[in-house]
């Protein structure tokens, strides 16, 4: 399984290269009908790891770790020194990292643990994240000597192509998923969650090369594109299951204090509203979806499960289980890192 600080998709150039919504249609859901669900915050005792747990992860500016979990017992190894981030694996055997330069992010490396040999898979400088895919590894770059885009490549770096200008990981098949132009609402601008079909093949979620009678297309509403939230959306409120049709976000409508939690599963979407809550993602797990709730002053809270299809409804954790500590799952657990003192927490899954 692979251990991944949110598996998402994003370039940060998104906002300034996508699509004008000009063209766009809205989607036909009306929120406020949407059901609501009402949360009960209860105490949960945190739950001993049954079973052991090797995580793989980074020390800022210090190297790269490895950190073996057994219920109450926890031992740690240092495996290399260096400034390292974006530390991912399949298994226990090969990791993948980003290794930075001075001042700048840096390229995507390979250490086999067996062997100790240490491979540079890119020479290209200036990649933002990785991640691991469908035996490939994709990547985004801001560098300014080659096309900024989403890059697939292969898992021992031979083979490179561009496959996409912009785009959040699409965990749909049916279309691609971005973030569009900023909108202006009584003085908050917020950047919406848009989609377009997909071509039937190949991986050109969208054109590489917009001439002027493509553009102008655009503008007059020849294109497909579907607006689908209508409220405070950030990059970070998008979380798909990887290699499924699951996936889902979550939209604020800050006046009201209502969030709105989106969830897609083959092509259905379920829409749920929570009052007086704030939501943040966390994951997608075997057809559960996990998010943290907090009130307004952070200090009650916890880590709620539900259903793709709407149903199930659970806590599963209390509010010790920061967003902002999540790394991934292993194994069916969320593992959690606190940046303080590098302590780890599991929470297993449904």
């Amino acid at each position: 399984m692979i251990l991944r600080k949110r598996q998402i998709m994003v370039l940060l150039t998104a906002v300034l290269i996508c699509i004008p919504l000009m063209g766009a249609s809205r989607s036909n859901l009306n929120l406020e009908q949407a059901s609501e669900l009402t949360l009960r915050i209860q105490n949960i005792p945190r739950q001993k790891t049954t079973e052991p747990l090797t995580i793989f992860w980074a020390k800022a500016g210090d190297g790269l770790y490895k950190t073996v979990v057994n219920g109450d017992k926890k031992k740690t190894y240092s495996i290399l020194k260096g400034n390292f981030s974006n530390v991912l694996y399949q298994d226990y055997e090969t990791v993948y990292f980003l290794k930075q330069g001075e001042g700048q992010a840096g390229g995507i490396y390979k250490f086999t643990m067996s062997s100790k040999k240490l491979t540079r898979l890119t020479n290209l400088g200036e990649i933002d994240q990785f991640f691991l895919k469908n035996q490939s590894i994709y990547y985004t770059t801001n560098s300014m000597t080659i096309d900024r885009g989403v890059y697939r490549m292969s898992l021992d770096g031979r083979s490179k192509k561009r496959v996409s200008p912009t785009v959040l990981d699409p965990q749909d098949k049916k279309y691609h998923y971005y973030i569009g132009y900023g909108i202006q609402t009584l003085g908050d601008l917020y950047f919406p969650l848009m989609r377009q079909p997909l071509p039937s093949t190949g991986e050109m979620y969208i054109e590489e090369n917009v001439d002027d009678e493509t553009a102008f297309d655009r503008i007059f509403k020849k294109t497909k594109e579907e607006q689908l939230s209508s409220y405070s959306f950030f990059m970070t409120d998008y979380i798909g299951e990887a290699d499924s049709d699951s996936f889902f976000f979550v939209e604020r409508d800050r006046d009201k204090h209502t969030t709105y939690l989106h969830l897609f599963q083959k092509g259905d979407e379920i829409v749920r509203k929570i009052i007086g809550w704030d939501l943040e993602p966390l994951d997608v797990l075997d057809g559960w979806a996990y998010f943290t709730v907090s009130d307004e002053d952070k200090e009650t809270g916890g880590v709620f499960a539900i259903r793709m299809d709407g149903s199930g409804l659970r806590q599963v954790g209390g509010n010790e289980f920061f967003y902002s500590d999540y790394l991934g799952s292993i194994k069916r657990h969320l593992v959690f890192q606190n940046r303080n003192d590098d302590s780890f927490a599991t929470l297993k899954g449904i």
